[in-house]
């Protein structure tokens, strides 16, 4: 018995002297305990990249106008009809605050009962905020949730993204985009911790020197007055910080959106609240005209082209790769025009956008391009 305490203080003794030893050449060599520094450099995990992990590829089409959404009142016949649409890469962005002011403008109509058109992320924030004011509301919509532009997005926070082209800004959108941005970002911080439909997630952003063609999302931050709080800026990381093996690395937390769940309990609250939703294809003015309800929210996207003969309309196409899910990603990163956002239907990665493009065939050359950069940014992560 003797013995076995003998041996336990002597382990530890050892013990307690190796720390000591340990702490006392850390401090030796730099007047600090820097040790601790060691410690501060977040250690993540990677990302399994592989073309056999691959579990599907989409091309979604943004609406773009080149002067931005269009959110108006327009008479046609005895009836009122409140445009909402053309939000370009930031319609779930800015889908509560445009749905705010749409809903506005459908309370100087005097109507209660609405026609909704269109079943995406724009018409269904829409529908529920007209909800939540006491009116009746029918969605009328060609197709619902998977089936819809809504469902291919990246389902990240980027308000600017493709909004509209700087040359078109007016004080008067500006205006309007600062209230359309403060509402939304609110409306989300509120949606935190229900079903996980919104979270927040540190984002990295690495910086190589090379050109990559932008979107002039960080020209309209500035031009449009963006609120300061609801775009964190990047803050650029030291060596002791930095878990990537690139000088120029910077870090800002950011919201994602798991656009399946969040899409799901959206349609599900609307439709618990007493709303409907008929499936209805509408292709001219005259199929507007035929709906009971004398006020009538268009929320069509690029459907606006061919209903309502809207030439400022243009498609972007965008490709997404999904990886298999990977529950202990909790961070973003973005290289060289490729990102990758862990979401709970999958990894995606994405990065492009073609103006004008309506077809939505993946092409395997940028698939390619998706896994070799993401490739490349694992291969520089610190283990």
């Amino acid at each position: 018995m003797e013995t076995n305490r003998r041996d336990f203080i002597k382990k530890l003794s050892v013990a307690a002297l190796g720390t000591g030893l340990i702490a006392t050449g850390a401090t030796a060599a730099t007047g600090i305990a820097t040790n601790v520094n060691f410690i501060s450099r977040p250690k993540l995990p990677k990302v399994n990249v592989s073309s056999s992990r691959v579990i599907k590829e989409t091309v979604g089409l943004r609406p773009f106008r080149k002067n931005g959404p269009r959110i108006e009142k327009q008479d046609l016949g005895d009836k009122t009809i409140v445009h909402n649409y053309g939000h370009g890469g930031s319609g779930w962005s800015l889908s509560w605050g445009t749905s705010l002011i749409a809903s506005e403008l459908v309370d100087q109509t005097q109507e209660k009962k609405i026609a909704v058109i269109g079943c995406g992320v724009i018409g269904l924030t829409t529908a529920i905020t007209l909800q939540q004011k006491g009116y009746e509301v029918v969605i009328y919509t060609k197709d619902s949730y998977p089936n819809i532009t809504s469902a291919m997005a990246t389902g990240t926070w980027s308000p600017t993204s493709r909004l509209i082209l700087p040359q078109h800004v007016t004080p008067e959108f500006a205006s309007m985009y600062q209230k359309a941005s403060t509402h939304s970002y609110r409306t989300f911080q509120r949606l935190l911790g229900i079903n996980q439909v919104v979270e927040w997630m540190d984002n990295y952003s690495i910086h190589t020197g090379k050109v990559q063609r932008a979107d002039y999302s960080n020209e309209l931050m500035s031009k449009l007055g963006t609120p300061s709080f609801i775009y964190p800026k990047g803050v650029p990381l030291n060596r002791r910080e930095n878990p990537f093996k690139f000088d120029n690395v910077s870090k800002n937390p950011t919201t994602i959106f798991n656009i399946p769940a969040y899409l799901k309990m959206m349609k599900s609250d609307f439709l618990i609240a007493g709303g409907k939703v008929e499936i209805k294809n509408f292709k001219s003015p005259e199929d507007i005209d035929a709906l009971p309800q004398k006020c009538v929210v268009n929320c069509t996207g690029l459907g606006s082209q061919e209903i309502f003969g809207d030439n400022d309309l243009m498609p972007v196409s965008g490709q997404l790769c999904f990886l298999i899910p990977q529950p202990e990603l909790t961070y973003r990163a973005s290289m060289e025009g490729v990102y990758f956002i862990p979401r709970k239907d999958g990894i995606m990665i994405g990065g492009n956008g073609i103006d004008n493009n309506w077809d939505l065939t993946p092409d395997p050359a940028v698939k390619d391009k998706y896994l070799s950069g993401v490739e490349e940014m694992m291969k520089r992560l610190r283990s």
